[in-house]
């Protein structure tokens, strides 16, 4: 039975200090060493602008683009609307319930501070100091609240 090998190696002998001598055929040449990648200028397509800290070196200007995205309010107020449910889809006015906030916590705390103890539970009674949670009348579905600013 023969042997079959390549027709040139593709590697070098380990004893040989020269490796181009050794390398056979261009077929198998680039098995050996991959292409060096492109530069940035040509992958780009644009040179590079590189400035030092030179004495002459001006600063480029460059102009931003600033997106806004406006959020919009929400449309319940304090007081109780009519609406059109989205989950029952009836014509119904919204009912209200009343939810504490962190102001409602903060009035409350500085009543205490000045060792007003008996006027404490005030803010938590006074509806103007909490956000108001609006609700379906018909489906009693969470709609949306009202923050007090």
């Amino acid at each position: 039975m023969e042997k079959v090998y390549p027709a040139a190696p593709l590697e070098a002998p380990k004893g040989s200090g020269d490796v181009e001598a050794t390398a056979a055929s261009p077929e198998h040449q680039h098995l050996l060493s991959p292409p060096a990648p492109p530069s940035y200028d040509q992958a780009t397509g644009t040179p590079a602008e590189t400035t030092g800290p030179g004495v002459g070196a001006t600063p480029a200007t460059t102009t931003t683009q600033h997106t806004v995205v406006v959020v919009p309010r929400s449309p319940y107020g304090p007081e109780p609307m009519d609406i059109q449910c989205p989950y029952c889809h009836n014509h119904v006015r919204t009912r209200i319930s009343y939810r504490p906030n962190s102001r409602t916590h903060l009035i409350a705390l500085i009543l205490c501070l000045f060792q007003l103890y008996c006027c404490v539970c005030l803010p938590y009674c006074i509806s103007s100091c909490m956000n108001t949670n609006h609700y379906c009348g018909m489906c009693d579905h969470y709609l949306g609240t009202y923050d007090r600013k």
